[in-house]
């Protein structure tokens, strides 16, 4: 492993466990186990690194969000993508527990945001004609109803993982698997009959993502 390499791990430890506000580039060293000056050499302050780490997260995201609303996708696959981008996030909690201070100090990170999101309502509006279209999703019932359905999915799959850590502190998996089956959740209103069964057989008990989210978060 090289040292940015290094860095950027020992950085994504110390803003999960303490936060943006508590980790310095002094006490990042210290975890990376080289000096300051040679973690400085590689970024100037903990704002660098944390466009850094949030530029990493976006480059292993993507491809997921691209699969989730590809041609002939289907529920399973909805599912499945976005269970793997929510261990993601997971694992980069910090940025979107800190999100609303570290966008006010970074307009750059505020702006590529801002543009991703933009990519992603595209992405979901391509996704639900797929759905449509493979007969497991209803068409729109009002003109720009699913513009709104979008907007909440994207409230969700942004904030979770803060209600998570007020509610229930560091559950890993359990807590990864509640908020999946939540957002998820959102989609049931819009199913067809065929949908609905996939969605049953997926949450079923021994389904795929059934027995995920059973276990006591408390």
């Amino acid at each position: 492993m090289n040292t940015k390499d290094r860095i950027l791990q020992a950085a994504l430890r110390q803003f999960n466990a303490i936060g943006t506000g508590q980790a310095t580039v002094r006490s990042i060293a210290a975890e990376a186990g080289i000096s300051h000056g040679n973690l400085c050499y590689h970024y100037k302050n903990t704002d660098e690194l944390i466009e850094a780490l949030y530029l990493q997260l976006a480059g292993r995201v993507a491809p997921y969000a691209q699969m989730a609303f590809s041609e002939g996708i289907s529920l399973e696959g909805v599912f499945g993508q976005a269970w793997q981008t929510f261990g993601l996030l997971y694992q980069y909690r910090f940025l979107l527990i800190d999100f609303v201070q570290i966008t006010r100090r970074l307009e750059r990170m505020k702006q590529n945001f801002q543009q991703l999101m933009d990519v992603r309502r595209q992405q979901f509006l391509y996704g639900f004609k797929q759905l449509e279209e493979q007969g497991e999703m209803k068409p729109e019932p009002l003109p720009g109803h699913y513009e709104l359905l979008i907007t909440n999915l994207l409230i969700v799959g942004n904030n979770w993982i803060s209600e998570a850590e007020v509610q229930f502190g560091d559950k890993g998996d359990a807590v990864v698997a509640h908020y999946h089956r939540a957002m998820m959740a959102l989609f049931v209103p819009y199913l067809t009959p065929k949908g609905l069964r996939a969605y049953q057989a997926l949450t079923a008990d021994d389904g795929a993502y059934g027995g995920k989210a059973d276990k006591p978060l408390r």
